[in-house]
């Protein structure tokens, strides 16, 4: 499938995105797979193969014998989320700096819409990131979340 690289909201960003048909579980096993091994780590003082990055599988599940097109049955969102990590000064390369700097303002802006759920807010701040505005449609009224 197709790559994408979108840049947008608080810096995050969706790098080699793709839908992937799988047609039997060991398909589907086969791609979660490929796209573990694709996921971005480092080590850090604190952890060998930190996280540098988040990972969202979104799953949808036709009916057999669905019409081509037609609204899934089921849709998961499966989400590993990158670590907050403060970087001791020993590890402050820019670079690095500017990564955690990335992955702390995507996991706020998810505390704050878990927060304003949780109080029943107006507003959801769904718009502060890229990762808010995927996970939007399973916070939702029909939508159930499982931490």
């Amino acid at each position: 499938a197709q790559g994408l690289d979108l840049r947008h909201g608080c810096a995050a960003a969706l790098e080699q995105i793709a839908a992937v048909p799988a047609g039997s579980l060991a398909e589907a096993r086969a791609v979660l797979a490929r796209a573990s091994r694709r996921r971005s780590t480092r080590s850090t003082v604190f952890n060998d193969a930190s996280s540098r990055s988040h990972s969202l599988v979104f799953v949808e599940v036709q009916p057999r014998g669905a019409l081509p097109g037609a609204a899934p049955a089921l849709r998961l969102a499966l989400v590993d989320l990158a670590g907050s990590e403060r970087l001791p000064p020993t590890e402050a390369l820019p670079a690095l700096v500017e990564e955690s700097r990335h992955i702390n303002l995507s996991l706020s802006a998810l505390g704050s819409v878990i927060h304003a759920l949780q109080h029943r807010a107006a507003h959801l701040p769904f718009r502060a990131c890229v990762l808010t505005r995927l996970l939007e449609p399973f916070f939702a009224a029909e939508g159930r979340v499982t931490l």
